[in-house]
């Protein structure tokens, strides 16, 4: 057997996501990136939210008797708000801090976001360096080298 040398390039796909809901590319960074959730409720969701309908109904029937029935319009609203919640949160790119849903909005807000991630970004790195540098001058005014104990 001979042993071939495996020069291959760096693999640059993006982790794949198993049914994502949205597969596209940052329009900031090019990043390639998938979304997992939909903002949309699914038919799924509607058997739930009719299901939790039923039994809250059913539930209260001695109480409100058929007035229960309207408690889909709260469920529905509920599963609406959460879909979007979770929609939002994956939007944002983690590599860059662009934010789709705020350039639709409103370009000034998502400029200051993206500065904003790329500030605490930059901020968070130069902490460690000045945290590591002071760390070295530090050790060598301690003399921690026995070398430098060594006298002639």
């Amino acid at each position: 057997m001979s042993y071939q040398k495996r020069t291959s390039k760096p693999d640059f796909r993006p982790y794949r996501y198993k049914n994502a809901a949205m597969e596209f590319y940052c329009p900031l960074c090019r990043v390639p990136r998938a979304i997992t959730v939909s903002h949309r409720l699914t038919a799924k969701n509607y058997i739930q939210i009719i299901l939790l309908t039923v039994v809250t109904a059913a539930s209260l029937w001695p109480v409100m008797d058929g007035r229960g029935v309207f408690s889909f319009f709260i469920y529905l609203g509920a599963f609406e708000g959460a879909r979007r919640i979770l929609f939002r949160k994956e939007v944002s790119c983690p590599h860059c801090g662009f934010d789709a849903g705020w350039y639709k909005k409103d370009v000034k807000v998502a400029r200051r976001l993206v500065s904003e991630f790329w500030q605490d970004k930059g901020g968070d790195e130069q902490a460690e360096e000045s945290e590591h540098s002071s760390q070295l001058a530090g050790s060598q005014s301690n003399n921690d080298y026995p070398e430098s104990n060594l006298t002639a």
